[in-house]
């Protein structure tokens, strides 16, 4: 029962110079109802200035640390003046064991990083269905604002880098085709290519990079200045308040980009058509109807709707789980990139074995 009155304070697993501030608040605000426990079992990194922290810890009556880790331990006694504990208490591990141990941490500790994605995708899910009921929690300008950024902003490098590649796509194609004298073809290949793969893909990929580092740099930002503290304080989610805003603006944002595109990229195709092969556009379009229809259509738009979920949710799941510091935010939006180009790239060779 006394265990159970102690407050309990976490520490973030980046413990520095920085972070030590706003954890000694948190630490007096807690002292004032009471005793406090202190758990430093997240703690994977720190600098000599929590070896203070933690020697002044230990120092006050009414606060008890735990779950101080070997490493940190070893480096606290040394701080002290005196000889760094054994790695262990127990028996020398072989090599093996050791190249296990290691293996087996790596794995739990991306176990937990996908179930902690997951969980965020699944609240954001609750959150968006939520809002799309009542209207409540979401500032609703905030929406208008993030489709202006998310699809007219975007609008121009998507067309243009889109038509770039109907071009290339078209011009690698025609050169194969024309040995064969399968010209006509290669308005079947630019329109289905184009329309069911590559311009979803092209644009999910330009998207990550364009919003989906902006969104991550954003958000970590908030979450290292203590805003998205701030919002839990007010009584407000910030899962819902600052992600369903993105999300909405992305599937409304995605679909339009997308089907513009798809007439950009063809026209990249039509146009090499028209310049190398001879084909009239007239030739061209009536002949890509026949490969392509409707259904093509909007199975692209249903595969850019889905990388735009990955781009919000694998940007907004780096920038809210950020460490507190600036080199954290760097870390986040580079991460944020990455996890959604494999994301997109993931999702589409789900829907290749599905459709084909």
């Amino acid at each position: 029962m006394e265990e159970d009155s102690k407050q309990t304070v976490s520490l973030p697993r980046l413990l520095g110079i920085h972070e030590i501030p706003a954890a000694f608040r948190k630490i007096q605000a807690g002292r004032q109802g009471g005793p406090v426990v202190v758990d430093f079992k997240d703690v994977e990194e720190f600098d000599s200035s929590t070896l203070a922290f933690l020697s002044y810890l230990r120092g006050v009556a009414d606060v008890r640390v735990t779950n101080v880790g070997d490493r940190l331990e070893r480096s606290f006694r040394a701080f002290l003046g005196g000889t760094p504990a054994p790695c262990g208490t127990g028996p020398e591990l072989g090599l093996p064991t050791r190249v296990l141990h290691s293996y087996s941490n790596t794995f739990l500790a991306q176990m937990k990083h996908i179930g902690q994605f997951f969980v965020l995708l699944a609240g954001e899910v609750y959150h968006t269905s939520t809002y799309l009921r009542k209207r409540k929690g979401v500032y609703p300008g905030e929406i208008w604002n993030q489709l202006f950024f998310m699809a007219y902003k975007s609008f121009p490098i998507t067309c243009v880098l889109i038509f770039l590649v109907g071009i290339t796509i078209a011009q690698t194609s025609a050169a194969q085709l024309k040995q064969y004298g399968a010209d006509i073809y290669l308005a079947d290949l630019v329109g289905y290519g184009m329309i069911r793969e590559l311009v979803p893909l092209i644009a999910g990929i330009i998207l990550a990079g364009k919003v989906g580092a902006a969104v991550a740099a954003e958000l970590s930002t908030m979450t290292v200045l203590e805003e998205v503290d701030a919002l839990k304080t007010m009584g407000i989610v910030p899962e819902k308040f600052l992600m369903v805003p993105r999300l909405i603006a992305m599937t409304i944002a995605v679909p339009l980009l997308v089907a513009i595109a798809d007439g950009v990229g063809i026209a990249g195709g039509l146009l090499v058509g028209r310049m190398s092969l001879g084909i009239l556009p007239s030739v061209f379009l009536r002949e890509m109807k026949t490969a392509v229809d409707l259904g093509d259509f909007f199975i692209g738009l249903s595969k850019s709707v889905i990388f735009g979920w990955a781009i919000i949710i694998g940007s907004g799941y780096e920038g809210l789980t950020v460490g507190r510091s600036a080199g954290e935010v760097g870390r986040a939006t580079t991460e944020s990139v990455v996890l959604s180009i494999s994301l997109i790239v993931l999702i589409d060779c789900i829907f290749a074995f599905i459709l084909y």
